[in-house]
């Protein structure tokens, strides 16, 4: 169960995000920006990096949502859990291995990244912007794990499939009038959940 009063046991990020916006609204923006916008790395590889990062991490709510959302996107969820269990054995090209490992030391040891493993990024082929726009990924999420964590927000299989859905159609960004029909969007989704 949740931590705080507000929160229960059909809570998602949104019962965070859209009770402070003035808080929160610039990042719903940058997420969108970050998972959907322009980028070297497409966006099923930006799944791969939140659901693996989350998965580092231990955040049962956003490496579940973000493996829905990446099987969407035609990736087999068995993926996430080889990379997390042995990233050696995972089953994806040498070069985009080399920035997941990259990843994996950026959320597990950060003070530990060194030139050269930037270095081994950039001679496995990505350029300075891949790399930057791999580590905002990674930065992104270990924001949202503890953010969702630290609430006590852990979700199910059921809330995961739903979240997974919105975030594959429209990204995450969020409309300005949010305020105004938050608490249908919050009704509607424990519906879906109870039903």
């Amino acid at each position: 169960m949740p931590f705080f009063s507000y929160l229960d046991e059909y809570s998602d990020i949104t019962d965070i995000t859209f009770r402070d916006r003035k808080r929160f609204a610039s990042l719903d923006k940058f997420s969108h920006q970050i998972l959907r916008g322009k980028s070297s790395l497409s966006v099923s590889q930006r799944e791969i990096i939140a659901a693996y990062v989350s998965g580092l991490n231990e955040c049962n709510f956003c490496q579940g949502i973000h493996t829905e959302v990446a099987k969407n996107f035609g990736i087999d969820e068995r993926l996430i859990v080889d990379l997390i269990t042995n990233i050696d054995q995972a089953d994806v090209s040498p070069e985009f291995l080399q920035l997941l490992k990259y990843i994996k030391k950026l959320t597990l040891s950060p003070s530990k990244i060194v030139e050269e493993d930037a270095q081994a990024v950039f001679a496995a082929g990505w350029s300075e912007k891949g790399l930057q726009d791999a580590i905002c990924v990674g930065a992104l999420f270990n924001f949202y794990n503890r953010l969702l964590d630290g609430h006590g927000i852990k979700g199910d299989k059921n809330m995961y499939e739903l979240g997974a859905v919105h975030l594959t159609k429209r990204g995450y960004s969020v409309p300005w009038f949010i305020r105004y029909i938050r608490k249908f969007i919050r009704e509607s989704r424990v519906k879906k959940l109870k039903g």
